[in-house]
């Protein structure tokens, strides 16, 4: 019993170490841009997204599954290829890829289905509906839990993840509603997708994180 208590407790360790680090992740490309002391330009972050969904398409993802992973609503992924031929055209060959390799949704997860997943669940999806972005049925979404159990550990640590996450958040809003100054993130709209015409060269300031926030 003890033995059963120590190995859990190990591997709930793991497990939260791992969260820890894909949440560290987010934190990279900001960081790295304050190092070179200039505002993120809105260029570099729609084709970093677009770079994520195509990633994401050429590992098996579904088109709501790459707009997750790009952090983005699918609503906004569907305009880009919409407007973007060359975002199309690349996507569509990663799903090409995706599928002459065996890697179609619904099929045995891949790393990167599987953080598409824990990050969903972290920032408060449920379970199934975490699942249902890369093709998986509630029934094997419960298979693959009880079949894995460092996959189940690393969703338990998602689950406990989330309640941080949602704890960090309240306290934000609670910091800034009392000192009464809103977040601001300088934004440099140079993007023709999402810059409205005659402002592609703008610096503005929005409120919170820009538009493209991941999610």
């Amino acid at each position: 019993m003890q033995e059963n208590a120590r190995h859990q407790a190990q591997q709930d360790e793991w497990a939260d170490g791992v969260l820890a680090w894909m949440s560290s992740q987010e934190e990279l490309d900001r960081a790295l841009r304050g190092a070179l002391r200039r505002s993120p330009s809105q260029r570099e972050e729609t084709l970093a997204r677009m770079a994520d969904a195509l990633r994401g398409a050429a590992q098996g993802l579904t088109v709501p599954g790459c707009a997750a992973a790009a952090g983005v609503p699918e609503r906004t992924l569907r305009e880009w290829l919409d407007i973007d031929a060359s975002f199309a055209g690349a996507l569509g060959a990663a799903h090409a890829l995706a599928e002459a390799h065996g890697l179609r949704p619904g099929a045995a997860p891949t790393p990167a289905a599987l953080q598409l997943i824990l990050n969903a669940i972290r920032k408060g999806a449920t379970g199934p509906a975490a699942a249902s972005l890369v093709g998986i049925s509630i029934r094997g979404f419960n298979r693959l839990r009880a079949e894995a159990p460092p996959v189940a550990a690393l969703i338990a640590a998602a689950q406990r993840a989330r309640t941080a996450h949602a704890s960090a958040g309240r306290r934000r809003r609670r910091l800034s509603t009392t000192s009464g100054r809103a977040e601001y993130r300088l934004v440099q709209l140079d993007d023709p997708i999402l810059s409205p015409p005659g402002q592609r060269h703008a610096t503005v300031s929005e409120l919170g994180e820009d538009a493209t926030r991941r999610n």
